[in-house]
């Protein structure tokens, strides 16, 4: 059996959360990079993309804005100076796609003199204090990269500075059983957007390169010592599996009178195959992340019209927007409302709606 080598598709596996006692830091991930693995699933799924977007955008809408802003001008004129341009865009969308977000508050004479978004994958939890409190949380630009002995920034988080330094505001909802991060709200699907990329390199690597599910590659010039094997069996790995879905069979002979025989079993209905695989991943993440009618995020389901029932567009508005939307807003506007209330501002918040029917009430 040591002359083959089977080279396949490595499992997915969800998040550890890890206390190391020679760290200050709290590890998110096997390899500390399991944001890294969530934006790589936003990027090359095209469903979990088109619907994380979309998600995103109906959050932010047109802006934050204030049903008071009339009766207090000089506040909301304040709070429109505090907030950088696109920090609530950022702050939406990282929220959604990473299960948490991050803003910076920076100070001048005590007061809260602006609020940026900062990137939550460039930053670990510090372990927390006596009170099970999170006073800090570290800096590195790319985790993936880092080592022991590198100096990472502390930033304290809001709350915990001396009044004068940057400070962190973490947008993290609470989670049953988790305390330093949070999970994102579509983790049961998450494995759906892996598939989906799997099926989509499959398919490319199929068409461009020929090679089906399964071969068998004989030597049969006499079996080489294991380390050539080995380099062998890694150049053809290599040169041959395009997609990380396939697998090749790289076996070493005396001869070809030994060569290792595999029956090869055809997949007559591979269309239909495929294309079950992509419905199958489709409706598993409109499911995982909640989506009441695709067609709220732009993406077309199953027929080829928009339909004229004006109220089940409604219904599924008003649903998604309830469910949906709006506990990701108010997340977002309690964080603005204490950051705000450092410097005596007290606003009315809300998001201007961009959704298909315009029928966001402002006096609640």
């Amino acid at each position: 059996m040591n002359n083959i080598h089977i080279l396949s598709l490595s499992n997915y596996n969800s998040p550890t959360i890890t206390e190391s006692k020679n760290k200050d830091f709290v590890e998110y991930g096997d390899d500390n990079n399991y944001y890294q693995y969530l934006i790589d699933r936003f990027l090359y799924s095209n469903t979990n993309h088109a619907i994380i977007t979309g998600v995103a955008n109906m959050i932010y809408g047109k802006g934050i804005d204030a049903t008071d802003s009339n009766r207090k001008p000089n506040e909301y004129a304040q709070m429109m100076s505090i907030l950088k341009k696109d920090c609530l865009r950022k702050v939406a969308l990282e929220r959604k796609l990473l299960g948490m977000a991050s803003m910076q508050v920076i100070y001048l004479n005590g007061k809260v003199k602006s609020v940026e978004h900062f990137p939550i994958h460039t930053l670990r939890a510090e372990k927390c204090n006596d009170k099970g409190e999170i006073e800090a949380w570290f800096y590195h630009p790319d985790w993936s990269k880092y080592k022991k002995g590198d100096e990472l920034k502390r930033i304290p988080a809001f709350g915990f500075g001396n009044g004068k330094e940057v400070e962190l505001y973490i947008i993290k909802p609470y989670v049953s059983g988790y305390h330093y991060y949070t999970p994102i709200d579509y983790s049961g699907a998450l494995p759906y957007a892996k598939l989906e990329e799997e099926v989509s390199d499959y398919l490319i690597n199929d068409v461009m390169n020929g090679f089906s599910g399964t071969k068998v590659i004989n030597f049969n010039n006499n079996i080489p010592p294991e380390e050539k094997r080995q380099e062998v069996a890694t150049e053809v790995k290599r040169k041959l599996t395009g997609s990380k879905g396939d697998k090749v069979i790289v076996s070493f002979n005396a001869s070809a009178d030994n060569k290792t025989t595999v029956d090869d079993i055809p997949l007559n209905d591979a269309p239909e195959h495929y294309q079950y695989l992509s419905t199958e991943c489709f409706e598993k993440l409109i499911v995982g992340h909640r989506v009441t009618s695709p067609m709220l995020l732009g993406i077309r389901d199953t027929g080829g019209g928009l339909g004229n029932n004006a109220d089940e567009i409604e219904t599924a508005t008003r649903l998604f927007d309830n469910i949906v939307i709006r506990p990701y807003q108010l997340e977002i506007i309690e964080a603005l409302d204490e950051i705000l209330a450092v410097n005596g501002i007290s606003l009315n918040l809300y998001f201007k709606t961009i959704q298909p029917l315009d029928f966001i009430d402002v006096n609640t």
